[in-house]
């Protein structure tokens, strides 16, 4: 069965990038940077020839790194599994995202200059001293999206330079062949594989929590982690909470984790409507499903339109 990606809301462009043999080379910050060529398409038949062209020029088997960004709109863009089958990635960075931070991270940056020196280059594009937010707090303000988002990027980054300066730390990060993140962590991961400068990245990061921020300010609202459910289950939850509230209070489900594990977001009402109906459930099947509220916040829901709107005219 081939690999099926769909694209949706923001426009921009969809990327192919070759890794190096000596793949996370380091830049003078010690953030990989990779002078790559990028090869953008329009269309799927034109994707599908272009990457078949790309694992025939670039070896057997290619390193690839792809990025399919949304565009404005809804198309399906199919890539033939045939051309991975002998690709077999065998070290990975996963980045995480927001609800990752915690006081008191990122403290090793005061004893390894490549992390400092990050920190140091975000307090200039960020206006503050984002390192004693992340040491010493307030939790308050950690915890709010314009500084969580700019925070967990730029220590996830800083991390991978306290690992470079461990004892073969150096051989790990050169070992690393595949990236991923969770939601914010995408841009993470992005930077550290040289798709674009951490400068760059932390301005787009930046903007992003400004934008989504916003969009929290604009609604009271809130978010649920479901777990335990499939994704049929936790639709029902929601279509059920739906005829109970306003339009505004209603939910949606905003993030889909991985099997078993979603996340519901909307009004509070909504919100709250889709925890009592979980309740029930709850009692019917031993205590298999649980949920928990983790953010006040719907991020991934509709208005994340105005993220789109904000990131476009970047």
């Amino acid at each position: 069965m081939p690999l099926s990606f769909t694209t949706t809301t923001l426009t921009l462009p969809l990327f192919l990038r070759t890794l190096p043999s000596a793949t996370m080379a380091s830049s003078s910050l010690a953030i990989p940077s990779v002078s790559l060529k990028t090869l953008s398409f329009t269309s799927s038949d034109a994707f599908n020839k272009g990457i078949r062209g790309f694992g025939l020029k670039n070896g057997n088997p290619p390193r690839v790194f792809m990025s399919l960004s949304v565009g404005s709109q809804t198309q399906n863009v199919v890539v033939d599994d045939a051309l991975f089958l002998d690709y077999k990635p065998t070290f990975a960075f996963l980045f995480p995202g927001q609800g990752a931070q915690a006081v008191g991270m990122g403290k090793e940056a005061h004893s390894v200059s490549a992390a400092s020196e990050l920190f140091k280059k975000a307090n200039d594009i960020l206006g503050y001293d984002l390192l004693e937010l992340c040491t010493g707090g307030p939790k308050e303000k950690l915890d709010s999206t314009v500084i969580s988002q700019p925070a967990i990027y730029v220590t996830s980054l800083a991390a991978v330079e306290v690992l470079r300066a461990r004892d073969g730390g150096q051989q790990i990060i050169d070992s690393v062949d595949v990236t991923c993140g969770l939601s914010l962590g995408e841009y993470t991961a992005l930077a550290f594989t040289g798709a674009f400068s951490f400068e760059d990245g932390l301005k787009l990061v930046k903007l992003r929590g400004e934008a989504m921020q916003e969009a929290a300010d604009a609604a009271k609202s809130a978010m649920v982690s479901v777990i335990g459910l499939d994704s049929d289950k936790v639709q029902q939850l929601c279509d059920a909470a739906n005829q109970d509230v306003d339009e505004a209070d209603r939910v949606q489900i905003a993030n889909y984790l991985c099997p078993g594990n979603y996340a519901v977001s909307g009004g509070v009402k909504g919100v709250e409507a889709v925890e009592a109906q979980s309740k029930v459930i709850q009692s019917s099947n031993d205590g298999s499903f649980s949920s928990c509220r983790c953010f006040s916040y719907k991020f991934h829901g509709t208005s994340c339109l105005k993220i789109g709107s904000c990131i476009g005219s970047y």
